[in-house]
């Protein structure tokens, strides 16, 4: 991973890398010093973060500089142990406004040193033979913090934007000095500080080689921590050059100059290039990683050979290699030469605000699958949809608190929310297969169904989705969970209520009839607030005489609302309470389901019916 990530900051454009530079957010100040040594503020502006619009030239200035005086970690910083000053640098000095006077990390005991009563020590740190100061330079560096500690907390008053700081702002101080000696510091800075422990570099050809800092704890001081039977002491070395790079490489990842994820190309790295570019080609809006991708795929269909890698609160989440990416759902073509979609049929006559039955939709790509499929068998939690601007977000790396879901939902969401993201953006096909399937659909339905606030129109859509699309997912000749056989076992139910001696000629058959029969029930009770609660007792069983059972009980308590000659409703619990199925009763459950939510025959008139 470190020699792609390594290629992959090379690869980045100049211009792109430029955008990364942005001030803190918080106070800027420059000071001067004249020939007498006499300090003064030569400039000072506070920058709002997003909301700030165009940076100023002044600002621009100040991020430069504030690029090259910053520490590389807190671990590393020149004040430890309290870490409160994240400069590292003779020529600045950078804190939040929470550590200064007023603030919750100010310190009031008397055993603790302040900021002012810290400089010393700060400043100290750069005289080390290392940084190659000369004795000029110190005594500047001496007259910056003498100025400091007797200045600072009037000239801070004396701005305007002062008062007006968050307690998260940053208070930056700069000494007005060319940027190029900022920078030749912090060469040496990081020379040493960029790897993870000095104890084991070495210099080969002229360059420094050395322990990786980059997601490397080193635990040296840790016994416990450490290989006790292994015959080295560490496994391998990296240049200066490369560890800088990984550590430009989370500076650029944490600002979002690139999409996410990112596609590492290998050996075409134009194509990581053009992916970058595609992504600032608007300077009002990012493009998402699906636009990027989708557009590469439209110049180039045949896209693979890379690493896809997500970076979000600050780490890499994942990093993974895709041999080809498969945009389309269907390789197969229509005559025409069109690649054929997936289809979602509405097996539960689903209408919409209209009262009009909703048309089948057609899932063309992935990110079809993705906005319309996931988005609804995970409840809006996976994928979230801006109606508005019709921007999608995506959660699939996202921290998950459990009291902000059902106990259902939170268990899908850690148990498959990795393999939906591997399917759709690494074209992992096998990552979900009918089983997972089958699990995400009918654990969200009967999770909808306990819920008391679960929408029926939640629940219907997840059914549609589940018949129509299990045949894409299940790879065995036994394809029996189809819109087709729904809409068999329709037409088989009218001709069972209508006809004497015609009877239910299969398991499924039966089940589908059985939720037709418990809607029913159901739907006389004269509760206030019903709910599709009610149907868990029946999902429950497994013994085919308990079930018999429970739907009898049901029977007696709302008989009184039915009709003693009602034909149809009596020939048809006849039937479900003399059949005898052949196959369980957990088996049959998605039928039992389809049956309950699609239209009722008890309630279609022939007129409708015929039509």
């Amino acid at each position: 991973m470190i020699r792609e990530l390594v290629q992959f900051v090379k690869d980045i454009p100049e211009t792109v890398k430029e955008r990364a530079i942005e001030p803190k957010t918080g106070l800027h100040i420059l000071v001067r010093f004249d020939e007498e040594g006499n300090g003064s503020i030569v400039g000072s502006e506070r920058y709002l973060g997003r909301k700030h619009g165009e940076s100023s030239q002044f600002l621009k200035d100040c991020a430069l500089r504030q690029e090259a005086a910053w520490m590389i970690d807190t671990n590393k910083c020149f004040d430890l142990p309290m870490k409160g000053l994240h400069s590292a640098s003779p020529y600045c000095l950078a804190f939040k406004r929470e550590s200064w006077i007023g603030g919750e990390k100010f310190p009031t005991e008397s055993n603790k040193q302040n900021i002012l009563e810290r400089l010393p020590a700060y400043f100290s740190k750069s005289f080390d033979e290392k940084f190659q100061l000369s004795e000029v330079e110190k005594q500047k560096t001496i007259q910056f913090q003498n100025f400091l500690t007797s200045k600072m907390a009037t000239l801070l008053e004396s701005i305007s934007n002062y008062d007006e700081l968050d307690w998260s702002d940053y208070i930056l101080f700069y000494r007005e000095i060319s940027l190029g000696k900022y920078l030749a510091f912090q060469e040496i800075y990081l020379s040493e500080g960029i790897f993870n422990t000095a104890d084991y570099n070495i210099e080969v050809d002229g360059e420094i080689l050395g322990t990786s800092n980059f997601y490397n704890g080193f635990n040296s001081k840790k016994l416990f921590l450490t290989h006790q039977s292994a015959s080295f002491d560490i496994t391998s070395r990296i240049s200066t050059s490369d560890a800088k790079a990984l550590a430009q490489f989370q500076i650029f990842a944490s600002k979002k100059i690139f999409p996410n994820p990112v596609p590492i190309f290998i050996d075409t790295p134009e194509l990581t290039q053009e992916a970058i570019k595609l992504f600032h080609k608007s300077e009002d809006q990012r493009l998402s990683h699906r636009e990027v991708i989708i557009e590469l795929w439209k110049r180039k269909e045949d896209i693979g050979n890379y690493y896809l890698l997500y970076f979000s609160g600050g780490a890499i989440q994942d990093f993974d290699y895709v041999a080809k990416f498969k945009y389309l759902l269907c390789d197969e073509k229509d005559k025409d030469g069109n690649s054929l979609s997936w289809t979602i049929e509405n097996i539960t006559d689903t209408k919409d605000k209209e009262r009009t039955i909703k048309p089948e939709i057609k899932l063309k790509t992935v990110f079809d699958f993705e906005r319309i499929v996931i988005r609804e068998l995970f409840n809006n939690t996976l994928i979230r949809v801006d109606e508005k601007t019709d921007t999608i977000s995506m959660k699939y790396f996202d921290d998950t608190d459990p009291k902000y879901y059902r106990s259902a939902l939170y268990t899908l969401l850690l148990k498959y929310r990795k393999p939906v993201y591997d399917f759709i953006y690494k074209s992992m096909r096998t990552s979900i297969g009918r089983h997972q399937f089958e699990d995400i659909c009918l654990a969200g339905i009967i999770d909808d169904i306990r819920n008391p606030d679960g929408k029926e129109y939640a629940i219907k859509a997840k059914l549609n989705i589940y018949f129509s699309l299990y045949q894409y997912f299940d790879k065995t000749n036994n394809q029996h969970i189809m819109p087709s056989k729904i809409e068999s076992h329709k037409a088989e139910l009218a001709r069972v209520v209508d006809e004497v001696d015609l009877h239910f000629s299969s398991d499924e058959a039966y089940a589908f009839g059985a939720g037709q029969l418990i809607y029913f029930l159901l739907s006389k009770s004269e509760a206030g607030d019903r709910t599709h609660a009610l149907l868990e007792r029946f999902l429950q069983k497994t013994s085919h005489a308990h079930f018999n059972d429970a739907i009898a009980n049901i029977l007696l308590k709302y008989k009184h609302a039915i009709s003693f000659d009602f034909k149809k409703f009596n020939t048809l619990a006849g039937e479900v309470l003399d059949y005898i199925p052949e196959k369980g009763l957990q088996e049959l459950r998605p039928f039992l389901l389809a049956g309950y939510f699609c239209p009722n025959i008890l309630y279609i008139k022939k007129s409708d019916s015929a039509s």
